[in-house]
């Protein structure tokens, strides 16, 4: 089992080596840990995600534990990017040239606005 504290909301795990009173205790017991204010830190599996997600952790204290969750979160896109699977959405995908005519013209229209 590792020990850890919260720190801005992630896990800071307990060293090798921590001080009790004046004393440099190397390869803490558990015991010691939980009294120098480290608390279990239960890790999780991700959960699957596809291609446009991924899993982010989040750490909370519950329960004397630090327990880790994942929300799924969606992969920032650049602007080209997105232009461009709007273009496919509107083509089909199917035509090179057509995409490209659909490319121009929406690039043409954003710059208008």
């Amino acid at each position: 089992m590792r020990y850890a504290k919260l720190v801005n909301n992630y896990p800071s795990y307990a060293p090798r080596r921590i001080h009790i009173g004046s004393v440099i205790v190397y390869n803490p017991t558990d015991e010691q840990l939980v009294a120098d204010g480290y608390l279990p830190a239960v890790e999780t599996d991700p959960p699957v995600t596809d291609e446009r997600h991924y899993a982010a952790p989040r750490w909370t204290e519950q329960d004397g534990q630090i327990v880790q969750s994942w929300t799924v979160e969606e992969i920032p896109i650049s602007d080209e990017e997105a232009l461009t699977r709007y273009a496919n959405s509107l083509t089909g995908a199917d035509d090179p040239d057509l995409i490209s005519a659909a490319e121009t013209l929406i690039t043409d229209r954003i710059k208008e606005e």
